[in-house]
């Protein structure tokens, strides 16, 4: 519907028959009154068909008379005559104003409850908590706080991993995900050295010992096993049901940790010197010209490549058969600087303590610290940090049984 179409039916408008032998005096006469007739339409050689607004009919009518010609309403088109067959009809609108308030109120309500996505936890569960926190069939739109039932459902149902909760329309829609566990095998645990150390002391909670005080362990090595008692009975499905006594304890040992470390004095430098050179490489199909020098114009040097080309149009994929290549030399010098001994060597010392305590487990005891430095037949200087400690070496091995 256009603008024009619009404005005319808010306004409202007649379609009507003009009949006589001066029409055409009829329609000279509306145009000069300003009068607008549109959708002229000739019936025969005295009738037209057009379009007046109502509120032109008063002076239309006048210009009929003048001209003698006859006038017929054919439609009536519009607002004011929608508003006028209404009034005559007060009953009809009482009822429908009172149907929409109805349907106002009832939309404001809770009429309807969905719960979907249950497996195992039955909905009807889901259902009675909903309603323990008042909210029912009847209940309020705006008393329902979608974020606030879905956080509550899911506190009081820990087996869900997620809960949507939506209002549409008056249905209260919630959508629940239940989380998939794996399924457990059986399992035995198993203390492990987690350190190469030397045992000090034992304590064995449950399972069977399987070093002595004294040992010297290596990382991995069993310290003390789980065990698996005879068959106490059968299950249902008639297997042999076993009990599985993981080892549990506290194996206390000594650990020796080392941080090696070369001292580097010299800090090898190159910084630009500000001469640059290029060269510019223009491809065309199989054809390459090249405008600058073809080598490295600089013993030392920081190259910058750059290539520009024309996508091809028919595959990205493929290189470009027009393409410019800009390559920059930047001439560098390098240079050596001397560091300060005691300095790289205050810095050496905090690395590798902070190394040393991030390999320490909590608990762990330092009995001893050293520290050498010695001139390498490489001829460099190495730091070596050497902590011994006392700590709980013991770490849980887990084997799936059968």
């Amino acid at each position: 519907m256009t603008l024009r179409s619009l404005w005319s039916h808010f306004k409202g408008y007649v379609i009507i028959r003009i009949t006589g032998k001066a029409v055409e005096d009829f329609i000279n006469q509306a145009y000069a009154s300003e009068i607008e007739l549109w959708n002229l339409a000739r019936i025969d050689g005295k009738s037209v068909l057009t379009c007046i607004y109502l509120q032109d009919l008063p002076r239309a009518g006048k210009i009929l008379k003048t001209t003698n010609c006859k006038g017929r309403v054919e439609r009536r088109v519009g607002l004011p005559f929608l508003i006028m067959k209404l009034a005559k009809r007060k009953g009809f609108i009482f009822g429908a104003l009172l149907f929409s308030v109805g349907l106002y109120v009832l939309s404001s309500f809770v009429w309807f409850i969905s719960i979907s996505g249950c497996d195992k936890i039955s909905c009807n569960d889901i259902a009675k908590f909903v309603e323990e926190q008042g909210i029912k069939v009847g209940t309020p739109r705006g008393r329902v706080d979608p974020a606030s039932l879905g956080k509550g459902i899911l506190a009081e149902f820990p087996s869900l991993a997620w809960v949507g909760v939506n209002i549409k329309g008056t249905t209260v829609s919630i959508e629940v995900s239940e989380k998939t566990l794996p399924e457990t095998e059986p399992e035995l645990t198993h203390l492990i050295a987690s350190e190469d150390a030397l045992v000090v002391n034992i304590i064995v909670f449950s399972g069977e010992p399987a070093v002595n005080e004294g040992d010297t362990v290596t990382r991995g090595q069993t310290l003390i096993e789980g065990s698996v008692c005879p068959p106490l009975g059968y299950e249902k499905d008639g297997e042999e049901k076993k009990e599985f006594i993981s080892a549990k304890g506290v194996v206390m040992g000594r650990v020796w940790r080392t941080y090696r470390d070369s001292l580097n004095l010299i800090r090898r430098l190159e910084t630009e010197t500000g001469e640059i050179k290029r060269t510019v490489y223009f491809f065309l199909g199989p054809y390459e010209f090249r405008i600058g020098p073809k080598e490295p114009p600089f013993k030392t040097y920081v190259e910058k490549r750059s290539v520009y080309g024309i996508p091809s149009l028919e595959d990205n994929n493929v290189k470009s058969a027009v393409r410019l290549t800009v390559i920059e030399y930047k001439k560098t010098e390098r240079s050596i600087e001397i560091l300060d001994r005691k300095e790289i060597l205050g810095d050496l010392r905090k690395k590798a303590y902070i190394y040393m305590k991030a390999k320490m487990p909590r608990g762990a005891k330092i009995l001893d610290e050293r520290e050498d430095l010695e001139y390498s037949a490489g001829g460099e200087w190495v730091y070596t940090l050497t902590i011994e400690t006392i700590e709980d070496i013991a770490q849980e091995m887990r084997e799936h049984r059968s």
